[in-house]
């Protein structure tokens, strides 16, 4: 859950559907007999040296608002336009970092700008072409040059990603190629529900998010990602959770290997509306 904790409410934070999910999971509540669907309200992540983050949610119904992160003085905002999504604000100290907007087409996520002030202006956009409901391609931004003195960015760089989906909707595994690397990502998930999954459109809108896998509308057990080339590296991610009645988790164990951290896990903790 690191990117909901964490990723979600950073300066640079990114978190679409095929055809048969869209709206049919996020109308899929699975309630616990009654028409209220389980929605998040705070979710608190324990690092295995003991910090502590917590990040919580308001809503209007089951379409989010905000989200605040006390701990870092940081808050999300959020704007819809019908059930979807349209717009995200990112502030830090009151201050708007990072603007977010989106572009659908027959409740498709078609395109993503992302604004950012953090440093200078940056600007660029993100475009999703369904090749199949199961096969995604979309542009991801790797980088660009940036001037200090003038505030402006330029040569731009991007990596074309191909992603294929499971029949529920979440990314089976994703693999592009950049600067001469190949980089292969594998993800498997349970069945059960995520803690996010009866928001309105909020999967949708990160759900190809390249660095976790794990937001999706079922909880991630185990993620691979080799890369070959130019950099070889190996990175693993494997999760316990503890489920309530209604099979939403109660408390997620992720166990994350490789890279510079070596193999530490984290706690994380939701508490909901019921």
């Amino acid at each position: 859950m690191k990117k909901l904790i964490i990723s979600s409410l950073a300066i640079a934070m990114i978190v679409s559907c095929s055809s048969s999910n869209g709206d049919t999971q996020d109308n899929n509540n699975n309630n616990n007999n009654n028409n209220t669907p389980y929605l998040l309200k705070k979710v608190t992540e324990t690092t295995q040296d003991g910090q502590v983050y917590t990040l919580e949610f308001k809503y209007n119904g089951d379409k989010i608002t905000e989200s605040v992160s006390a701990t870092d003085n940081q808050t999300t905002r959020y704007y819809y336009n019908g059930d979807d999504i349209v717009k995200t604000e990112e502030l830090e100290g009151g201050i708007i970092r990072q603007v977010r907007e989106f572009t659908y087409s027959n409740g498709k996520l078609t395109a993503e700008k992302i604004t950012r002030t953090d440093y200078g202006i940056l600007v660029y956009t993100k475009n999703y072409q369904y090749i199949t409901n199961t096969h995604v391609k979309f542009n991801e931004y790797k980088g660009s040059t940036y001037n200090p003195a003038t505030g402006v960015y330029s040569d731009l760089q991007f990596a074309e990603v191909d992603a294929y989906l499971t029949n529920n909707g979440n990314v089976a595994s994703t693999s592009h190629t950049y600067n001469g690397t190949t980089h292969n990502v594998t993800n498997t998930y349970d069945n059960a529900n995520h803690p996010m999954k009866n928001v309105k459109g909020y999967v949708k809108i990160d759900l190809f998010y390249l660095n976790d896998g794990e937001l999706a509308y079922n909880n991630l057990v185990s993620r691979s990602e080799n890369s070959t080339g130019t950099i070889v590296s190996t990175r693993k991610t494997t999760a316990n959770h503890t489920l309530n009645n209604a099979a939403y988790p109660t408390q997620s164990a992720m166990t994350y290997t490789g890279g510079s951290s070596g193999t530490n896990t984290h706690i994380y903790s939701y508490q909901y509306n019921k």
